[in-house]
This record gives structure tokens, C-alpha cells and sequence, in this order.
């Protein structure tokens, strides 16, 4: 498999495209470039992600867009701390739950004798941010025909990268505006600042990171180019060591986008902005189709067995074959008086209960009608089929936006659809046309 990870800074994009396979990471191909515009960033990550494609995308997010607090728990699993983060910290967030997404890192993690009992206890650094800022950075991408899979904080790019080096003593690493304390091997404090002046951030942080240790930085690990960032130590009197991350002997041009690439976690792509979200509607739908497909087939078996039996046996021999058929179908029916009615009756309550909606109309219908009122001169290819109550969500690509025109003028004429909505339209990767759409079916009269 293989996975990008993506840094985007003020003015800089870096990546690093890695391939994972039989318990190896290879280092394929890394770059950093500067960029004036946004334009010109869309430009570079348009050109650039053709080399892309099938891979896992993780993009970094500015760390100190997020707020974060370490925590003191009493387990270290992933599932457990998911669940028990939100109520730690309800009380210490002074805005609404529902408007950030959490996710965590795990610094440490051991076993602690609390009198004569041993209990497990791990040491987690919880990171928040809020959901605007997210969906920012996504629209951003998706405007340059990305769509990541994953989004992180660009510090936990570092933390993975940290994990992958050996420092001795009490090492400050330092790429950007992304800093790391690692003492003895092991991860003590993962920060972020904000600000166009990365050795005034690092002044401050230096000592608050010093402060909360109890304990001073021996030196600092300068892992991307930052003069200024080398006077401050120098100022300090803290020495520096110039270190290239590598991965199997080649050098990443950027260490955040290398630990990105090499890491699983964190995401914060979740509830709302996850990738490619399971929608209930659609898990319904499936549903709805394969219980109509098994049900024809179960319908065409018997049909071909009524012909073969009254060819065969005649009439005595057909009746005894269908019930036979209609026991093994319905292995809960206590009687069998007319089988041939009983299993019509037990088709139309499936339909009813799986294959139907709200409007009488059958999930079936509704794909069948969108098929039909695609114009054979259009092409079009869709992503996204979710049927919801009385309303059909679709996303797709069209050639051009006259297309998509067409498309919602066709469908306007189906009889099972009252409303078509098309909620949006871009221009996506190779010149096609991205579109929304929300259609309303007509209500049973």
C-alpha cells in the first residue's frame, strides 16, 4: 500500500509518498516547494498528486489550530481512551462538544504498583479541534482535486517521526513551528506556536517545555533548515545538532510529511468530515437490493421447478414438490394448506418490510428511473446512491456542466421524482464537472 503524507505551511509544501508491504516501509519519492498564492498551491498539488493515485492520503493541519492537555489515565487502549476523553474534558472546554473532534496520542505508557496491586497507567496528550478549521482545510484540498483519507495535527507528523529516531539525553526536536521533547529514548511533550517568528516561539516554549520537566533541554535537534532558530540557541547557549530524517537510508525532504506517511493515528477526519461516510441510508438500500435479488432468484427456482414437475409428475407431483419448496423457504411456517398463496403472501411482506419505502415506491424504481433519465449522450459516472426516506442524495462527475444540466432536466421528468435539486457543481481532476444532487420523490396518493 501506499501512503503520502502531506504538509502544507505558510508558503511551503512538502510530501513524502512511502510504500508499505511484508513488514517493510520504503521511502519513494519526497519534495518541498514554495508556493505565493493558493492558486499557485492548487497548481502545485494538482501536478504533483497525478504520482498519487490509489494511495492512502494523510495531510498535516497547522499544529497550533489545536488545543491540547495531557492526561493522566488509567488504561492506554484506543478504544477506551475514545470514550473516555469527551467526558474528561467536557467540564475544561468552554465551548460546545459537538463543534470539535478529538483525538489523542499516547506519550507513555507502563504499569504502576499502587500498594501491592499493579495497575496499568498511561500518560495521553489529547488534542482538539474545532470543526470549522477542519472543513477549511478539506475544502481547501478538494479544490485542487485531493480528497485526503486521513488529517492530523502536522506535530503528530513529528511525534512519529521522533519514535523513529535515537537521541540520547533530553533532545528538542525542531522542524517549523513543530516541536518535540524526547528524554532517554522516550516522548516527553509534543508542542506547537503559532506566529511568523519561529525563534520567539521557541524561546517561550523552550522554557515553559523546562518548567513543566523540571529539568533543562541538553539540545536541540534542528530537523529542517531555520537559521533563525539556530541564533535563538545559540542566544541560549543550547546546542545544535543538524539531523536529516531518513527512511532506509534515504532522506525525506520534509519530517513531518515522512512521519505522516509512516504513521496510523491520529485522525480527525471523524463524524461528519470522515472519508467517504457509511450512510445509513445506503447500508438500507443495499439491504434492500440483495433481499430483492435473493427473492427473485428463490422465485425463478420455483418456477423452474412448477414447469419441470408438471412435465414430469403432473399435477399430484407438482403439489407435493411445492410444498417440499415452500418448507425449506419458510422452515417456520407451522401449516402448509395452500403453499403456492402462503409464499405469494410471505414475497409481498418481505417487499413491504425490505423493499419498499414510504412512498410505495421500490428501491429498485428509483435507481431504475435515475438510469433512464440519464440522456444516452451523456456520460456520467456516479460516487455516492443514498436513498433516505422520501429523498435521494447523488453525487457523481459529468463532462461539462451542460451535462449536469441535462441530467437534472431528464430526471425532473421521471414520475416517481417531484423536486430536483442539483446542491452543487465544480470542476474536479481531468476537466470533469463534480456535482450534488437532492431529488424528492413524489408521496403515495
Amino acid at each position: 500500500m501506499k501512503v503520502v503524507g502531506l504538509n502544507i505551511m505558510a508558503g511551503r509544501v512538502a510530501a513524502t509518498l512511502v510504500e508499505k508491504r511484508l513488514g517493510r516501509t520504503d521511502l519513494l519519492d519526497s519534495f518541498a516547494v514554495p508556493f505565493a498564492s493558493d492558486d499557485e498551491l492548487r497548481a502545485v498539488l494538482r501536478e504533483r498528486s497525478r504520482n498519487w493515485s490509489g494511495a492512502r492520503i494523510v495531510s498535516a493541519v497547522p499544529g497550533h489550530l489545536f488545543s491540547q492537555r495531557t492526561l493522566r489515565l488509567p488504561f492506554w487502549d484506543r478504544k477506551r481512551l475514545e470514550k473516555a476523553l469527551p467526558f474528561e474534558l467536557e467540564d475544561a472546554v468552554p465551548f460546545p462538544m459537538d463543534s470539535v473532534i478529538l483525538d489523542h496520542l499516547v506519550l507513555q505508557e507502563g504499569k504502576l504498583l499502587s500498594g501491592n496491586v499493579e495497575r496499568q497507567d498511561a500518560r495521553v496528550l489529547c488534542m482538539m479541534a474545532h470543526k470549522a478549521a477542519l472543513r477549511a482545510h478539506l475544502e481547501l484540498l478538494l479544490s485542487a482535486g485531493i480528497d485526503p483519507h486521513a488529517v492530523a495535527p502536522s506535530s503528530a507528523g513529528l511525534y512519529a517521526v521522533a519514535k523513529m529516531m535515537k537521541t540520547e539525553g533530553s533532545a528538542l526536536l525542531v522542524s517549523g513551528n513543530d516541536l518535540c521533547l524526547v528524554k532517554d529514548g522516550a516522548v516527553q511533550a509534543v508542542r506547537s506556536f503559532s506566529g511568523s517568528s519561529a525563534a520567539g516561539g521557541l524561546r517561550h516554549v523552550l522554557q515553559a517545555i523546562e518548567t513543566e520537566q523540571g529539568s533543562r533541554v541538553e539540545k536541540i535537534v534542528l530537523l529542517s533548515a531555520d537559521e533563525s532558530v539556530r541564533k535563538t540557541a545559540t542566544e541560549l547557549d543550547v546546542p545544535v545538532e543538524d539531523v536529516a530524517p531518513e527512511l532506509g537510508g534515504k532522506s525525506a525532504a520534509d519530517p513531518v510529511s515522512l512521519g505522516l506517511a509512516v504513521s496510523a493515528e491520529p485522525n480527525f477526519r471523524q463524524g461528519e468530515l470522515a472519508y467517504r461516510l457509511a450512510d445509513r441510508g445506503a447500508r438500507r438500500m443495499r439491504n434492500a437490493v440483495i433481499v430483492a435479488g435473493v427473492v427473485s432468484a428463490m422465485l425463478f427456482g420455483v418456477n423452474l421447478g412448477v414447469k419441470f414437475t408438471i412435465v414430469q409428475s403432473g399435477y399430484g407431483k407438482l403439489d407435493k414438490q411445492i410444498r417440499e419448496v415452500y418448507q425449506q423457504t419458510f422452515p417456520e411456517a407451522k401449516t402448509v394448506l395452500d403453499p403456492a398463496r402462503q409464499m405469494r403472501e410471505s414475497l409481498l411482506d418481505a417487499k413491504k418490510r425490505l423493499g419498499s419505502l414510504g412512498t410505495g415506491t421500490s428501491v429498485l424504481d428509483v435507481m431504475k428511473a435515475v438510469t433512464d433519465g440519464i440522456p444516452k449522450e451523456v456520460r456520467v459516472s456516479f460516487s455516492e446512491f443514498v436513498l433516505e426516506g422520501e429523498r435521494l442524495k447523488l453525487q457523481g462527475e459529468a463532462s461539462s456542466f451542460e451535462s449536469v444540466d441535462k441530467i437534472k432536466a431528464e430526471l425532473q421528468k421521471a414520475p416517481v421524482f417531484s423536486e430536483v435539486l442539483v446542491q452543487d457543481t465544480r470542476m474536479g481532476v481531468e476537466n470533469k464537472v463534480k456535482f450534488r444532487m437532492e431529488i424528492k420523490l413524489k408521496s403515495a396518493q
